[in-house]
């Protein structure tokens, strides 16, 4: 029942603070609703937080499956996105979106998985939560990264705005999305060293898809701030490359646990 409260908790939080950034094209974002909704949402990620301990954290090993994973990231992702619109209010409806988004996650979190490695300690866990963590931040930085391409191409084709009227400004998607791709680069650079103290045998660890797609996200990536520090890149340039590192990092970590949890029925290491 845990995971079906979570889920209608940020539903409820989701359709609040979307309302709130609908009602916000007319009017100022009033103060009082939406502190109400990042404290609905707040609740619902207090209790996906428990979740989480309960059936995942348990495990010493933290031998995550592709449910569990998923919600782990999207519990970190309620994190960033409160944090960010607390800070900005014009980015409620944005976070309501991710919010239904981790909420689905939530209602698919296992009670424990079938899943052991052979490798166990600290450093292990360690290095599983940072590269989590910037996986976290790129999916963020990727869902700005689409709202920034959206809103630029509207603005160009001088087209009405509508409903895109709940977004925030070009120049405030443009920065959230470097400052969470930024810091995930950053995360993303010390997991792939730190991975490799743990890879004996490619192939017999079935991380070779992994570590190849992630190496060439890592690039890709990397392409992009430094275009953005060298070139000035932004708008829709900047949005294609943060998109394309995204989604090879996706393909990197759940395509390849779908091959092998789904069809497999292996795991890495």
């Amino acid at each position: 029942m845990l995971p079906i409260a979570v889920l209608v908790i940020y539903l409820a939080a989701c359709l609040w603070l979307v309302t709130s950034a609908l009602r916000a094209t007319s009017a100022p974002i009033s103060h009082g609703q939406h502190s109400a909704g990042i404290l609905m949402a707040t609740l619902g990620w207090l209790l996906h937080g428990y979740l989480l301990c309960r059936n995942v954290f348990r495990n010493p090993a933290l031998a995550l499956d592709m449910a569990d994973a998923a919600s782990l990231i999207g519990w970190l992702i309620v994190a960033i996105a409160l944090i960010r619109t607390w800070r900005h209010p014009r980015f409620a409806g944005i976070v309501g979106g991710l919010l239904l988004c981790a909420g689905i996650t939530a209602a698919f979190t296992n009670d424990g998985n079938g899943f052991t490695s052979s490798q166990t300690g600290w450093q292990l866990t360690a290095h599983v939560l940072i590269a989590v963590v910037a996986y976290s931040l790129i999916a963020v930085g990727a869902v700005l990264a689409t709202g920034l391409y959206v809103l630029d191409r509207r603005l160009r084709s001088h087209r009405s705005l509508g409903w895109m009227q709940t977004l925030p400004s070009v120049e405030a998607l443009e920065a959230g999305m470097f400052q969470a791709v930024s810091t995930g680069f950053a995360l993303l650079t010390l997991t792939l060293f730190s991975g490799f103290v743990f890879v004996q045998d490619l192939f017999a660890q079935h991380l070779a898809h992994k570590v190849a797609l992630s190496c060439l996200a890592w690039v890709i990536l990397g392409v992009l701030l430094l275009g953005r520090w060298r070139f000035g890149w932004r708008g829709r340039i900047a949005a294609r490359w943060a998109l394309s590192g995204f989604v090879l990092l996706g393909l990197a970590y759940f395509g390849s646990k779908f091959v092998l949890e789904v069809m497999l029925g292996k795991h890495w290491g």
